[in-house]
């Protein structure tokens, strides 16, 4: 009886050391991003019925699909700045298309702003609430659930699976506030950013799982997290 009891208060003394160290180990794994350094994407449906929230995902693999060339080439904030202002239209265009497409009338806005936004996991990262420099488009009145991913770095186009969809509504901030900080990487005057073509209706393949076929393979994908990493290394 002694040794039993002596057994289970080992136990309940080992079993919360042991919790307290995978937790520091965890954590010590978690990166933090400063709010100042990322560009995120939103994607805002019009409500949370079924055929609108697939309506959402529809436009969402479009506007990955669409803005994945040029963004993988930015090597800093400033150029995936400058690329994702570029294509706001041609983002509301395909969009627009999707929409259509979809047999919906909803009009869709773009906009890149700031935004409000609580605390979010995406994987290993750790995006404490804040202020987030962002494109966002709304499809029709934005009642609905948003989906998200991080624009740059790249981390939409890395693992598609990692991304989110989320409740919470997206409060702008005043556009009084001061610009995000540029990037201390660039220096001089930027190149013109790439406009991307919009390619014809039914000429690409659209759903989430063909998007990764094509964009993430192994080697791709831990040629971007090397660069994530070193970015906020």
């Amino acid at each position: 009886m002694k040794k039993k009891m002596v057994i289970i208060l080992s136990v309940f003394l080992i079993l919360p050391g042991a919790a307290l160290i995978y937790s520091m180990r965890d954590k010590s794994q978690e990166t933090v991003y400063a709010p100042g350094h990322l560009i995120r994407l939103h994607v805002v449906a019009n409500s949370d019925s079924a055929s609108d929230q697939e309506l959402k995902r529809k436009v969402r693999d479009e506007i990955i699909r669409y803005t994945q060339p040029a963004l993988i080439k930015a090597d800093n904030l400033d150029s995936a700045r400058s690329i994702a202002r570029a294509n706001l239209a041609g983002i509301k265009e395909v969009a627009d298309r999707e929409i259509k497409a979809q047999g919906k009338t909803y009009p869709v806005q773009v906009e890149m702003d700031s935004f409000s936004f609580p605390t979010k996991h995406y994987g290993p990262f750790i995006l404490p609430a804040g202020d987030y420099e962002a494109v966002k488009v709304t499809i029709g009145a934005g009642g609905g659930a948003n989906w998200w991913c991080v624009l740059f770095p790249p981390l939409c186009f890395v693992d598609m699976s990692k991304m989110a969809e989320s409740p919470q509504p997206v409060q702008a901030v005043s556009t009084d506030r001061n610009p995000p900080p540029e990037s201390k990487e660039s220096s001089g005057k930027p190149p013109e950013p790439e406009v991307l073509p919009i390619t014809p209706p039914g000429t690409v393949e659209t759903g989430l799982a063909r998007a990764e076929k094509e964009v993430v393979t192994v080697e791709y994908r831990f040629k971007v997290l090397d660069f994530v990493r070193s970015f906020f290394a």
